[in-house]
């Protein structure tokens, strides 16, 4: 399988630093294949599909060399695993890289834990106010200066009346518009708060209805056709048949 592969790449006169540009494999992966040094390899999986990809920008039969591969490659061993005492269920041994990423990330959430722990519970252990000792100046003979112009009783039940409604903020209904096509077919745009909603034809007795927070801009090619309604009201056609016709509703404007 390896020579196939060498004297495929040879005879196309290519390099390995080529082939490793082209098809993104490290070179020392594509030496291990043609060597036929499969310990050199990260594992099955990733062998065949180097195999696949080298094989395939080589114009040669992918998959029957992965069936050669498959021949070649010694049986996969299951991973060694241990039985916890006490529970019956197996642990599998990790790789020892993988091994240090996993510590070190619970390292980093105990870290976490224990400064959240720190600032939210640990700071709140402040000594107690001296002031909560501390009688009440009223009791320990000071004088306390009361204002003078205290207000009524019948005056804070005047003030705590509920505030009268307040009108309704017509403007935050926004835009809302309804273009009804009549008995032709009309192209139109529409901008809706300063972005482009729609463009196109629309076929009579359909319609199209926007919404939009502060302002809709439209653009009619048979404003003859197309009945406008805005906020419920009905405008009704704002040209002639065959009139371009460009407006804008604003909600300020609208009020």
């Amino acid at each position: 399988m390896g020579k196939i592969l060498q004297e495929a790449r040879q005879a196309r006169g290519l390099s390995l630093e080529q082939v490793e540009k082209e098809t993104k494999i490290r070179r020392r992966y594509l030496e291990a294949l043609e060597k036929e040094a499969f310990d050199l390899l990260p594992g099955r999986v990733y062998v065949r599909g180097f195999l696949r990809t080298y094989a395939r920008y080589l114009g040669l039969d992918a998959e029957a060399l992965v069936a050669r591969l498959e021949e070649m490659l010694p049986e996969e061993v299951e991973p060694v695993v241990r039985a916890i005492p006490g529970t019956g269920k197996k642990l599998r041994r990790l790789p020892l890289g993988r091994a240090v990423y996993i510590m070190a990330g619970m390292l980093l959430v105990f870290l976490l834990l224990w400064g959240g722990w720190w600032i939210l519970g640990g700071s709140g252990h402040t000594a107690p106010d001296d002031r909560a000792g501390k009688q009440p100046a009223a009791f320990q003979g000071e004088q306390v200066n009361v204002p003078e112009n205290r207000v009524s009783r019948d005056g804070d039940r005047a003030n705590n009346k509920p505030d009268a409604p307040r009108p309704e903020d017509k403007s935050s209904e926004g835009v809302h518009l309804v273009l009804n096509v009549i008995d032709e077919t009309c192209w139109m745009s529409v901008m809706v708060d300063g972005r482009t909603m729609f463009t196109g034809e629309v076929a009579a007795s359909q319609s199209k209805s926007f919404q939009g927070r502060e302002r809709i801009w439209i653009k009619l090619g048979n404003a003859g056709v197309v009945n406008v309604k805005v906020n419920g009201r009905d405008l009704g056609v704002l040209g002639k048949r065959g009139q371009v016709v460009s407006r804008e509703f604003s909600a300020a404007a609208l009020e």
